[in-house]
């Protein structure tokens, strides 16, 4: 009975232990799946989700963008005689008229005084003219009559210098052969005296008698010289004087002859006189059409410089824009954009409504006046599209490239000046391999609004280059593709 009892009792035990055995089991994958379920889900809470890309090879594509208004490319200034009183203004900017259409209106009343200030102008002109002619007449007559006295005088002076010079060679030559002369007769007179010689016994008879007659000599030859030198001088002082004296005659006739400094007096008067009677024939046509001021054609009024009550000025009192020239749309870019448009190049436009025009172009681009930080840009507009005055939206495209490694703007950050991508990249861990990202340092050779071309090389077409993250990526940081 006891032997019965303790088999039984045995295997109580033995069955609570395996049953002990199996819950313990049953709680460690328990407590296993709830782990993995909270590794899991603090995974999806601390990795970074992010979207990659690989590079790619295309086109760069640099769009510019604006608005501008519509004007004509021809315009018309009207003007209006000054200081006529404006009586009513017809027109405003931006108002399309016709060929005759009424502009402006002017008083009568000032039309009627212009009328008798410009005639009274003309009349006045007219006599300064007169005397103006008439005192030039003089002038005239007076400047002949010095030109044929400065004339005369230098006849008379050549004539008076020739007879001086003259008579003073004459005496030279007296002068020179007065000297030939006693030359001669020296050596006549010593050539027999050769011939004669001494006689026998009167050695020395004749030696106070020759040497009394060379002391003469030599007197007389000293004169002789003396006077041919004076003459000779004398000679030279006439030359020296008639050349003075025609130089001073000379310079009168070409003071005589020189004309007269411009006097541009009455030329002045007359065209102001000119100016004057156009005017008046201006008034007088604006006398017989009642001050009615009409539009030379068909346009669109650009601008008025004058309103009802105002006195018309220097400036055109109306400019319009033809209608008979093309249409160009004037719009800014910025200084920036200057290296992706050029002339001729093909513009898209878009009105208001929405509409496309195609078969615009790019007409120039100039400097801003007001900003140099922007340029205008003027556009030629294709007939039967847009009119003066409208407004729409340009859109100016212009491809570059193609690169090798582009990649959507989203993957640039920029540090310290520098600029970097990050990839992914994959490391061994405790928990096994898992996906990293790296930073690596690029450089720009283009980009748009969308996308940038890196410098070649530095990645490669089959590296995923991270494009999107749902926080802050670090070198290092560990990271997953996103499931959506």
């Amino acid at each position: 009975m006891q032997s019965v009892l303790q088999i039984c009792s045995g295997t109580e035990w033995e069955f609570d232990m395996k049953k002990k055995l199996i819950q313990a089991t049953c709680l460690f994958f328990v407590m296993m799946l709830i782990f993995t379920i909270l590794s899991r889900v603090s995974d999806s809470v601390n990795v970074i989700q992010i979207q990659t890309k690989n590079p790619v090879n295309q086109m760069i594509t640099h769009e510019v963008k604006g608005s501008g208004k519509v004007e004509g490319s021809q315009e018309v200034a009207v003007f209006v005689l000054e200081n006529l009183q404006v009586e009513q203004v017809m027109v405003h900017a931006g108002q399309t008229v016709k060929k005759g259409d009424i502009l402006l209106k002017l008083s009568q009343n000032s039309i009627q005084a212009a009328l008798k200030n410009l005639d009274d102008k003309v009349k006045t002109l007219e006599g300064q003219e007169k005397d103006l002619e008439s005192q030039k007449k003089v002038n005239s007559q007076k400047r002949a009559a010095e030109q044929a006295w400065a004339g005369n005088s230098y006849d008379l002076a050549v004539q008076s210098g020739n007879v001086s010079v003259d008579n003073a060679r004459a005496e030279v030559q007296i002068a020179q052969q007065r000297i030939d002369e006693f030359y001669r007769e020296k050596e006549a007179k010593t050539s027999g005296d050769d011939l004669s010689g001494f006689t026998d016994g009167e050695e020395g008879f004749n030696d106070g008698e020759t040497i009394a007659t060379q002391e003469d000599d030599s007197v007389t030859e000293t004169a002789l010289q003396d006077d041919l030198r004076a003459k000779q001088e004398a000679l030279n002082e006439v030359i020296a004087g008639k050349n003075q004296t025609l130089a001073s005659a000379g310079k009168a006739v070409s003071d005589a002859s020189t004309p007269e400094a411009s006097d541009s007096t009455l030329e002045n008067l007359q065209r102001e006189l000119e100016n004057a009677r156009a005017d008046m024939e201006k008034v007088t046509v604006l006398q017989s059409t009642e001050g009615v001021i009409s539009s030379p054609s068909d346009g669109v009024i650009k601008s008025l410089s004058v309103q009802t009550g105002d006195l018309t000025g220097q400036t055109a009192a109306v400019v319009l824009y033809s209608a008979d020239g093309a249409l160009r749309m004037t719009g800014t870019i910025s200084k920036e954009d200057i290296k992706y448009v050029s002339a001729g190049a093909d513009v898209k436009i878009t009105d208001n409504n929405n509409n496309d025009i195609s078969g615009a172009t790019v007409e120039n681009i100039t400097e801003n006046k007001e900003d140099n930080d922007i340029r205008d840009l003027s556009i030629i507009m294709p007939a039967d599209s847009l009119s003066i005055g409208q407004s729409g939206d340009f859109s100016i495209s212009k491809d570059a490239g193609p690169y090798s490694c582009c990649v959507p703007l989203s993957a640039l950050y920029s540090e310290e000046g520098k600029v970097y991508v990050y990839v992914t990249d994959t490391e061994n861990t405790v928990l096994g391999t898992v996906m990293v990202a790296r930073k690596v340092e690029v450089t720009v050779q283009d980009k748009n609004q969308t996308t940038a071309a890196l410098g070649e090389g530095i990645l490669s077409t089959d590296q995923a280059v991270i494009v999107q993250a749902d926080r802050e990526l670090k070198d290092g940081s560990r990271v997953r593709i996103s499931e959506n």
